[in-house]
């Protein structure tokens, strides 16, 4: 007898499956009268009842297994919270379903597809196995059943259940092929646009954002333009195509203009990206819209227009925190002090206590050698306790430029564990290596390596530029050689002992260690054009380094300062135009002391002194005192 429902537990399965009448009641399951445990108390017996119960379900009548399928889909494994119950509600079915069963009528019958009988038993294991609470076991189950059945019910189930564990793989598949076998489900078509939109395939999710926008349903477009920037151009040109496909359909969709706009603008095409903007704003004027705008022109080399835009829609529009901070610090960037302060100490009118807002005010105080302001601001910052770390480095920057070298240590010390601990470790070491103390210095970051290991290669370096500033490079290397026996592959520090080889004129050392770093990361684009560079300007080998530089160059061919030791390596070929084709190149992308020299002597390689001196005196200009633009002049000008 069942303690629940006083019902007679039936012990053969056969009676089981042909005598009890299912239904689905409101409660749960009814079987014949008696309540759900009855069914999973048998299920869940250890004993040969249950194989019995499994075989006969897999031979038995195809009507009544279906039945029990429909039946077991719709009551068990719906959500966790359904199948973690410790407790069963009591059964209450209604009086017209008991006579109906007392009866003897047959139980409602449902539509159904024609699975075969093996497919229904594997679906019945995963209802169980769910029933159970081994999810695992039912999310395999139901994905393999979807992809033999590919029927929308089973796609649907392993859908939900995929996307209940985390499970983005199987969600996935199961979510593209319950959109496929029924591309009128808004909910599949949402599924698979969100598990596309999950591995960064926005390619693809736009279709299934464009089926659910043709049901009837919300469709957020504007989704592409937030998650775009990471992609690479490839990607960039194929989501902009979609959504321009899709912009034939619904050429005014305000949501689909803007994610176009993004993408314009993130592939360089300003010029349409700004008449899109303008276009939405004629219609609203909308802070994302907005931000676009001021993007769209500050990347544009259009920066005052920029600033003029956002002061107009600060005067006319609403007063926008995130606007009023993008002003503040586009002025800060133009090198409007006075204005960028003025903008900040708006905002910090409205949140007191913003230690970002603080943060940027005391380091425009500092710009204008106010340091007495700048102290201040820092001190509310510990009184709000907001970004202390940054507020001791800061102070103790200050302390140590007017020689208070006793508060300077101790608020250094006070950086925390934040970005300002490695800079904080290193101004500490070298106050007591300039105070006589280097030993101290040494032993101070040899402590600090003990109590932060998971920092210890960044506190060796620090420990090396210190003794490599000071020319005791044979102390380097056997602090380096030695941290190196312990970690033999650190690339960081094969990369680091290599560049100090290439200071102190080893370049055994320098080949030797850059090799390695290749053999253990072949593609490593730094090491590449190190290594190249090297070799073209401190040997012969210019064919060698002109492969290794176009190597790094193919992973990043955008880098200046790979550009420049292309430019460079085709000086020493005597390719003095393609030279001149490549040193133009960097000195555009990085207007740097080191490219302009190099610029400067291939133009005077080429026959063209003029404008050698020109670029030279510009450079100047930015870098006064460049050691390396007086000696290439003084080579040229005065031989």
């Amino acid at each position: 007898m069942c303690h629940r429902c006083d019902a007679q537990v039936v012990y053969c399965t056969l009676v089981v499956v042909r005598k009890i009448g299912i239904v689905a009641g409101p409660t749960g399951l009814l079987f014949g009268g008696s309540c759900q445990q009855c069914l999973f108390k048998l299920l869940n017996w250890d004993t040969p009842i249950v194989n019995n119960l499994f075989l006969a379900l897999k031979h038995w009548m195809p009507r009544v297994l279906l039945g029990l399928l429909i039946v077991l889909l719709a009551a068990c494994v719906s959500s966790r919270s359904e199948t973690v119950e410790t407790t069963v509600t009591e059964p209450k079915a209604p009086d017209l379903l008991v006579h109906a069963l007392e009866a003897g009528h047959p139980p409602e019958e449902y539509p159904v597809a024609p699975f075969p009988d093996d497919a229904l038993y594997q679906l019945l294991v995963a209802e169980v196995a769910g029933y159970r609470g081994d999810f695992t076991t039912a999310l395999k189950k139901y994905l393999e059943m979807t992809i033999e059945t590919r029927d929308p019910g089973v796609a649907g189930r392993a859908t939900r259940l995929a996307v209940y564990m985390n499970d983005d793989v199987a969600a996935l598949a199961a979510a593209l092929i319950w959109a496929e076998v029924e591309p009128d489900s808004l909910e599949a078509q949402r599924h698979a646009a969100n598990q596309l939109i999950r591995i960064g395939d926005l390619e693809r999710a736009v279709i299934h954002m464009a089926a659910i926008r043709t049901l009837g349903g919300i469709a957020n477009f504007d989704i592409f333009a937030y998650r775009s920037a990471d992609l690479d151009p490839a990607e960039r040109d194929g989501l902009l195509a979609a959504i321009e496909r899709m912009l034939l359909e619904y050429p005014s969709d305000p949501q689909l203009l803007f994610s176009q706009a993004v993408l314009l603008e993130q592939a360089g095409r300003y010029t349409q990206a700004l008449e899109i903007a303008d276009q939405l704003l004629l219609v609203e004027s909308n802070v994302n819209i907005v931000i676009l705008k001021i993007n769209v022109l500050k990347n544009s080399d259009r920066k005052p227009e920029a600033l003029q835009f956002l002061a107009t829609q600060l005067k006319t529009g609403e007063d926008n925190r995130r606007l009023r901070l993008i002003y503040a610090r586009l002025l800060f960037e133009s090198e409007r002090l006075k204005e960028a302060r003025q903008q900040y100490k708006v905002i910090l009118e409205q949140s007191p206590g913003d230690g970002d807002i603080l943060l940027a005010l005391a380091l425009i105080a500092l710009e204008q050698n106010d340091v007495e302001v700048a102290q201040d601001y820092l001190a509310q910052m510990l009184r709000w306790n907001q970004r202390s770390g940054e507020a001791h480095f800061y102070l103790g920057s200050i302390a140590e430029q007017q020689d208070d070298l006793v508060t300077a240590l101790r608020e250094y010390r006070q950086s925390g564990q934040g970005y300002e601990y490695l800079p904080a470790q290193s101004r500490i070491a070298n106050i007591l290596s300039n105070q006589g103390r280097l030993d101290e210095a040494r032993s101070y970051l040899a402590g600090e390596r003990r109590d932060h290991p998971e920092l210890g290669v960044q506190l060796v370096i620090i420990e090396a530029q210190l003794l490599g500033e000071r020319g005791m490079d044979d102390a380097l290397f056997v602090l380096l050689d030695q941290t190196l026996e312990q970690d033999p592959i650190n690339i960081d520090l094969l990369y680091y002992r290599a560049m100090a080889g290439e200071r102190f004129d080893r370049l055994d050392l320098l080949e030797r260690d850059l090799k390695r770093v290749l053999e253990l990361d072949p593609d490593n684009a730094d090491a590449l054009n190190a290594l190249g560079y090297s070799l073209a300007d401190r040997t012969d080998r210019f064919d060698e380094a002109l492969v290794l530089i176009q190597r790094a160059l193919a992973i990043k061919p955008q880098e200046a300062a790979f550009i420049d030791s292309l430019g460079w390596v085709h000086y020493r070929l005597q390719n003095y135009e393609e030279a001149v084709v490549q040193l133009r190149r960097a000195l555009a992308l990085f207007e740097n002391d080191e490219v302009a020299a190099h610029l400067g002597e291939a133009l005077w390689m080429l026959g063209e002194p003029a404008e050698a001196l020109e670029v030279w005196s510009r450079a100047l200009e930015l870098a006064p005192n460049s050691d390396i633009l007086k000696k290439v002049m003084k080579r040229f000008i005065q031989p």
